[in-house]
């Protein structure tokens, strides 16, 4: 069976790792509702990286041209979009750097910081 996207939990063989989240955020000052909302942010932070990683590796194993997004920033006005255009020529480099590890812990921190602060 294929992992699911939707909102429903996982099989009962990983159950472990929402229990788990569930303990380490109610043990950091969640209350049992922020626990499950902390829960479901890293479930569907973790699989829209999973799915775009997926999606992007199969992509540039099909395409034997520069990537659309590629193409697009040479055309962009720099007068319009001056941030994108000063990063266009770093941007691949810069999204194929592996930045889970730190978006999932300032997701983390960030709303056990908000668990303390409703409390």
């Amino acid at each position: 069976m294929a992992p699911s996207t939707s909102d429903d939990l996982l099989g009962i063989s990983a159950l472990w790792m929402v229990e788990a989240i569930l303990s380490g955020a109610i043990d950091a000052g969640c209350d049992p509702d922020q626990a499950v909302h902390l829960y479901r942010q890293i479930w569907y932070y973790t699989v829209g990286e999973l799915l775009i990683r997926a999606h992007g590796a199969r992509r540039r194993a099909e395409v034997d041209r520069p990537i659309y997004r590629d193409e697009i920033f040479r055309k962009l006005d720099p007068a319009e979009f001056p941030r994108l255009t000063s990063l266009a020529g770093h941007w691949p480099a810069l999204t194929a750097e592996d930045t889970y590890g730190e978006g999932l812990r300032a997701l983390i921190d960030g709303r056990l910081a908000s668990c303390a602060r409703y409390r």
